[in-house]
C-alpha cells in the first residue's frame, strides 16, 4: 500500500472515531487522546493529519453535511410528488446512522455558536437545504413564495426532529 492510501485510511478513520465520540459526547467531551486510542495511534499521530481539534471537527462537520445534502434530497424528492411539508421532513429518516447523525448535527448546532468556521459550514448548508427545498416545492407547483415558506417549514420541521432524536424522545409519526 502507497503512503498516501495509508495516509488516507488513517485520516478516515480518525475522522470515523472523531465522528462517534463527538455523537456520544459532543465537541467538548470529545478527547483527542480517546479518538486516538480508538485506532491504535498516538495523539501525535493524530495531529499529523489534523492540526487542532477544531480541524477535526470540521472534518466531523463536513462529512455529516454531505450526510444531510444527500438525505435533503430524498426531502425534496417527497416534495416534488406533492407530499405535506410534515410527511416531506420525515423522508429526512429512516436511514443507518440516524441516531449518530441526529447527535452530530444537533452538536454542530450548538458549536456553530461559539466557532466562526463551524458556523460558516451550517449557514452554507441551511442556504443549500433552503434552495433545494424550495425548488422542489416550486416542481410540485407551488408559487416561489408559498415554495419558500414550504422550504422553511420542512427545514423547521427536520431540526426539531434532530433535536427530538438528540434527546431521546421517540418520534411522532406523520399524519398522512
Amino acid at each position: 500500500m502507497r503512503q498516501e492510501e495509508r495516509r488516507a485510511r488513517t485520516r478516515t478513520s480518525l475522522l470515523r472515531s472523531a465522528s462517534a465520540a463527538v455523537a456520544a459526547r459532543g465537541y467538548d467531551g470529545a478527547s483527542i487522546d480517546a479518538i486516538a486510542s480508538s485506532v491504535g495511534l498516538s495523539k501525535g499521530a493524530v495531529y499529523a493529519h489534523f492540526p487542532n481539534k477544531l480541524e477535526l471537527y470540521l472534518g466531523v462537520v463536513s462529512a455529516v453535511l454531505e450526510q444531510s445534502d444527500f438525505r435533503i434530497e430524498g426531502v425534496a424528492a417527497s416534495l416534488r410528488s406533492g407530499a405535506t411539508a410534515l410527511s416531506a421532513a420525515d423522508h429526512y429518516f429512516g436511514l443507518a446512522g440516524d441516531g449518530e447523525h441526529a447527535s452530530i448535527l444537533a452538536d454542530v448546532w450548538r458549536v456553530a455558536a461559539d466557532e466562526a468556521a463551524v458556523r460558516i459550514e451550517l449557514d452554507r448548508f441551511v442556504e443549500r437545504r433552503a434552495l433545494v427545498l424550495s425548488h422542489a416545492a416550486i416542481d410540485a407547483g407551488a408559487s416561489p413564495a408559498s415554495a419558500m415558506e414550504t422550504a422553511a417549514t420542512v427545514a423547521r420541521l427536520i431540526d426539531a426532529e434532530l433535536l427530538y432524536r438528540r434527546l431521546g424522545v421517540p418520534a411522532v409519526p406523520a399524519i398522512s
